[in-house]
């Protein structure tokens, strides 16, 4: 403890002061929780002089938290204990074709998992592997590997790529656990909605094909579905648990259920199913439009206020169980779909609902983590900042944890606010510090170490290390 030791000079005040505060800023404890420095410590090899990885991450993963927006943004920042190195150093780092920026994020996740076990565990709980892909609008066409992108709400394309997610559901929060980078119009007249001209002036980073981040900008060019079954596989190798995978319309198709079954039997799938697939009823063969004009009376759902139809049939060789389903009386059909022939209509809709997680996810992320934001042109860039906010999303999606926060948009704005009032206490304990320098240079009979010592004896009770005294300096100011 402070007051137990000799300090003889005000100068060694501001030591003590800046090494508290210093340990309590935000990331400092929530990274370790996660294991950062057992982490880091495995990409020391990337940083062979000047500053550490460990040292140039951590700033990257703080900037939504202290209001920066990007490494341009940080560089012009006047605040010594924030940034002490230039922008250089970042951009060498985040273009590394060597790091491998997926394993960098599953270790964080695996750290999160096993963090998860520290908490009360849902009864039942069940867990889910979530697919959905989202829209990232860039403005520059000189980005590499943009190309023009079809927006399924507003009927239109613009310039970006499509992000498609890979999202665990462990029973009480989503965990984002992998991620990769498409761009879309490959077979139309102008390849990627771009002229010749255009494609041209984009940037053309060279890479060595043995490189991860050469792998990592194929499959820009690769079939999502196909990148779907690799992310799966990936999670199936590391051991996670998962009951069922979630997909929407445009990615629920019988070829892809047969697939990722054959990966992992236990594992059911259950989505939204466009296709106006053949089935058999009551020995007779019927499309699956013809079964939504049937004049037979469907079942009713009380608890969601649904009515539907249910059919145990085969599909191409898959066993499936189909759910013709609409919300009240004259709402649209829907089909449902699932591998596990056993769930009641019930089960089947509050497991589905569990999709929403990952819409939640893309709002939140653009909104408060600013993904997609980044426009550089160098595409392991793009990799390598898409890849941090996926981890800045679980270091604040575990503090909610911690602390039961009902959003996690209300998490980030307190973090900020936390942020802020630190910043305000070290400003004041400087003053203090400064005070007391003139105070010894002025007044010759004045006891300095008698002052410092009561000073710090009672800093807790004076409110300077507390984020209440923030609001106590602005009452009284």
């Amino acid at each position: 403890m402070l007051q137990y030791e000799d300090i003889t000079k005000v100068q060694e005040i501001k030591g003590k002061f800046k090494k508290v505060w210093l340990s309590s800023e935000y990331l400092n404890s929530h990274l370790n929780i996660l294991g950062f420095n057992k982490i880091t410590k495995q990409f020391d090899w990337c940083k062979k002089s000047g500053y550490t990885f460990k040292d140039l991450i951590s700033i990257l993963l703080i900037l939504p938290i202290i209001g920066i927006s990007s490494v341009f943004s940080l560089s012009k920042n006047k605040d010594a204990d924030i940034n002490n190195c230039g922008k250089d150093s970042y951009y060498r780092l985040l273009s590394n074709q060597n790091i491998d920026w997926r394993s960098f994020l599953y270790q964080f996740v695996m750290q999160y998992l096993l963090k998860e076990e520290l908490f009360t565990p849902e009864k039942d709980a069940t867990k889910c592997l979530i697919f959905d892909d989202s829209d990232l609008a860039k403005t520059g066409k000189t980005i590499e590997g943009v190309s023009k992108i079809y927006n399924h709400v507003s009927k239109s394309f613009y310039l970006g790529y499509k992000i498609l997610v890979a999202g665990y559901w462990n029973g009480s929060v989503f965990i984002p656990v992998d991620f990769s980078l498409h761009r879309e119009s490959k077979k139309s007249k102008l390849k990627y909605g771009l002229t010749a001209k255009q494609r041209q002036a984009q940037k053309k980073t060279p890479r060595c094909s043995k490189t991860v981040a050469a792998k990592r900008y194929l499959e820009l060019n690769k079939k999502k579905t196909d990148v779907l079954v690799q992310m799966f596989s990936r999670v199936i190798k590391r051991k996670i648990t998962v009951d069922y995978i979630l997909t929407d319309t445009w990615f629920t198709s019988i070829s892809l259920l047969k697939k990722l079954r054959s990966i992992c039997g236990k594992t059911h799938i259950i989505g939204m199913y466009k296709y106006n697939s053949k089935i058999e009823v009551q020995s007779r063969i019927k499309t699956i439009s013809q079964l939504k004009k049937q004049d037979k009376k469907p079942k009713r759902c009380r608890k969601f206020n649904y009515y539907y139809h249910s059919y145990v049939t085969n599909i191409e060789g898959l066993d499936v169980e189909v759910f013709i389903s609409r919300r009240g009386i004259n709402g649209k059909w829907h089909t449902l779909i699932t591998t596990d022939t056993s769930l009641k209509f019930v089960k089947v809709i509050e497991i589905y609902s569990i999709r929403w997680s990952i819409e939640v996810f893309f709002k939140e992320a653009k909104q408060l983590l600013g993904l997609g934001k980044a426009q550089s042109t160098n595409f392991d860039i793009q990799i390598a900042q898409t890849t941090i906010v996926f981890i800045q999303y679980l270091l604040i999606s575990i503090r909610y944890r911690m602390e039961a926060y009902e959003t996690i948009g209300g998490l980030f704005k307190d973090l900020k606010q936390d942020y802020i009032e630190n910043k305000l206490n070290v400003r004041l304990l400087a003053v203090v510090a400064l005070i007391l320098d003139v105070l010894e240079k002025l007044v010759e009979s004045i006891d300095i170490h008698d002052i410092t010592t009561k000073i710090i004896d009672n800093i807790e009770s004076f409110g300077l290390l507390s984020n209440n005294y923030h609001f106590k300096y602005q009452a009284t100011t």
